[in-house]
């Protein structure tokens, strides 16, 4: 807009009258750090380590991050004839992972967004680290992303000890105090322990965690009981009394009767033998484990023909020749799955895998098959035009040795079985490789064989499956000891850091009631009950200190259910910054209004600046106070915003360019001891 005007006309100018608006913040957008499956965005192969990732929802974190950690074993030690631990153990340490759960009990009890910091992958020590690795690296990480509200970093409880927690958990404060937009929901270290002479995690807790920046802090004590159930099998059990033990051992020590059972639960032998080499491994999946990529296991048996259709595609729909390897990985495949029946006909079995078993080895259909299989194997024409230099006849003897004198074949040497001659794979013209191996696999005598072989070895393994969980089910209901210790293993692997829980609620709370609400008197989902059950004379020392570090409690009523049960920060002894929703009304507050301040810097400072900045602000207040937030009658009980010369500035001020407001908020704060009181009246008529 022109100053001056020089050549004749009409002019518009528009003046600005009404100040801006203060945008409000987001309040509970928390960050988790910590250990995940994988981190990486598999449609772009983009790694994620060490990367803050926005996310809405638990499917988009197992998208880019996978799920929860399952462990390969479980150490149980068990002393006369008690359970004394069950420990996951995977590879030579001990490790548990509480990131997947803590952010799905997150969504559970209402969360929203999140960020998510990936610090490693299973099987990672959980470790401090540096500023550019693990846990502190994360933190480090997450600083320079201006939307996160919440910090938490369940596996942190992982730590060697508690002092290393407390120094992870002060560097966590220490960002807080310094970007001051955001809060920290921490976690005790053997949380799920009862406070003790020898051991005590809430003095722990407390000589480690200082004295600085308490009130950017608040810690929830005990950790919780999930409702996410860990999946448990016979095999993933290693017994210990204490030194290792096999699982008969333990059966024999126990005073239980178990041929009360069906016959197949008093199988021990066989569910020792045929589970516990493997949590997915079947023997005949052994034989198979060389055959395909990657090995077979539960989770990849299923599409066996899938598998052999990949095979033979690759050899048939090459955009180069095909080769005679290519050949040859499909007979090998087949081959595998063949021998894979001797592999498991020479094992200790069930009543029901011996007796299909058997009777396969009687179906004259079937077995013919077998010795048709062997027998295109030593067809001249294959071994001449479609396999490697070096296969003969000689060598398919050797590769099927372990059928000699087996039913599989009819109770004779493989050596005896003479070459097919009625394929011929020079039939209809064929020159290629291609071509002559397109006659083999659809021979007569070949491709139904091979669609028969698959199902019969995918039903064999799924009656494997079928016939270790009806074992299971039975030893883990019916036996006492075992059904004791199913119980104790679901409530130990179902243990959970509180501070997932605690974002969802601090985040449903935001919602519906606002940030000045306390995220207390809350019900918490997903949740069994606490770890500890605690009573009112136990939550006198934990809510109120002589050092004025509060302990918040998680706490089981009758009739309520699982409730929060305190909302004090670590500056428990602060009457400014004692209550949760006070500290992080105060950081939605300054956060908001910095952020609708900053057009303002190198404006004029002068009246019309400020005028403008002070009408924003108090209609930005006036606002909070509607809501609720502001305790008072009228606005101006409730907060007062001053700016101006001789008011918040000198003349020196405005020389060096600062311009000061004065902002004062009468922030509500929680009832947190309702006390009534009760008196006679005398009769008056």
């Amino acid at each position: 807009m022109p100053t001056t005007y020089s050549t004749p006309g009409v002019f518009v100018e528009e003046q600005t009258l009404f100040p801006p608006s203060v945008a409000a913040v987001a309040t509970a957008i928390p960050a988790f750090i910590g250990y995940t499956a994988k981190a990486q965005d598999d449609s772009t192969n983009q790694p994620l380590n060490n990367r803050p990732t926005r996310l809405s929802s638990l499917l988009e974190y197992e998208l880019y991050f996978g799920g929860d950690f399952a462990p390969t074993t479980y150490d149980v030690v068990v002393t006369n004839n008690a359970i004394t631990s069950i420990t996951p153990k995977n590879g030579i340490n001990n490790r548990r992972y509480y990131l997947y759960k803590a952010v799905r009990n997150y969504f559970d009890n209402g969360g929203g967004p999140c960020y998510v910091v990936s610090v490693g992958v299973y099987p990672s020590p959980v470790q401090i680290g540096t500023l550019t690795t693990d846990l502190l690296g994360g933190l480090d990480a997450i600083r320079r992303f201006d939307e996160p509200t919440i910090l938490l970093f369940p596996d942190a409880v992982e730590l060697p000890d508690a002092a290393t927690l407390g120094t992870l958990q002060k560097s966590a404060l220490v960002q807080c105090a310094d970007l001051q937009d955001r809060f920290v929901i921490m976690d005790i270290q053997g949380g799920f322990q009862k406070a003790s002479v020898i051991n005590d995690p809430i003095a722990n807790f407390r000589d480690n965690i200082g004295t600085d920046n308490l009130k950017y802090g608040a810690v929830y004590y005990p950790w919780l009981v999930s409702t996410y159930v860990q999946d448990l099998t016979f095999s993933s059990l290693a017994f210990k009394k204490p030194d290792p033990v096999n699982a008969g051992a333990v059966v024999a020590m126990l005073p239980a009767d178990l041929e009360a059972l069906s016959a197949v639960l008093t199988d021990v032998t066989m569910v020792q033998q045929t589970l516990r080499t493997g949590a997915d491994n079947v023997l005949f999946l052994n034989a198979l484990a060389g055959a395909t990529t990657p090995p077979l296991t539960s989770a990849t048996i299923s599409p066996l023909k899938a598998q052999f259709d990949r095979l033979a595609a690759t050899f048939l729909n090459t955009t180069s020749n095909s080769t005679r390897e290519q050949f040859a990985a499909i007979l090998t495949f087949v081959r595998t799955l063949t021998l894979s029946l001797q592999t498991l006909d020479s094992a200790t079995l069930a009543t029901s895998l011996r007796s299909s078993l058997n009777a396969l080895k009687t179906d004259a259909t079937f077995t013919g098959g077998i010795v048709s299989l062997i027998k295109i194997e030593k067809n001249a024409g294959l071994l001449a035009d479609l396999m490697p230099a070096g296969r003969d006849a000689a060598a398919v003897d050797t590769s099927y040795a372990s059928l000699n004198n087996t039913g599989w074949i009819g109770n004779v040497q493989v050596s005896t079985l003479t070459a097919d001659t009625t394929i011929n794979v020079a039939a209809n013209g064929a020159t290629t490789i291609k071509a002559k191996g397109t006659n083999v696999l659809n021979a007569d005598l070949f491709s139904p064989f091979v669609q028969r072989l698959i199902n019969t070895v995918d039903n064999l393994y799924q009656s494997s499956l079928l016939n270790r969980t009806m074992v299971e089910q039975q030893l883990f209901t019916q036996h006492p000891w075992f059904k004791g210790l199913a119980a104790r293993f679901r409530r130990d692997m179902a243990l959970i850091p509180a501070s997932g829980a605690m974002a969802g609620v601090y985040a449903s709370v935001d919602r519906t009631r606002g940030v000045w609400k306390a995220p207390a008197n809350v019900s918490l989902n997903a949740v069994v009950g606490p770890a500890v059950k605690l009573e009112d004379r136990d939550q006198e020392s934990l809510n109120i200190h002589p050092t004025g570090k509060s302990v918040n409690v998680v706490r089981a009523f009758t009739g309520k259910g699982v409730l929060v049960w305190g909302a004090r920060t670590l500056a428990g002894n602060d009457n400014e910054w004692k209550y949760v929703p006070v500290r992080r009304f105060f950081i939605f507050a300054e956060e908001s209004i910095r952020k609708a301040t900053e057009p303002f810097v190198f404006e004029p400072n002068d009246a019309n600046t400020w005028v403008r900045v002070k009408a924003m602000v108090e209609n930005f207040l006036t606002l909070q106070w509607r809501a609720g937030a502001l305790a008072g009658a009228k606005p101006d009980q409730a907060f007062y915003v001053k700016v101006g010369l001789n008011e918040t500035m000198t003349a020196l001020d405005i020389l060096e360019g600062r311009m000061i407001v004065e902002i004062g908020m009468a922030a509500i704060r929680p009832a947190e001891f309702i006390i009534l009181r009760f008196s006679h009246k005398m009769q008056e008529s």
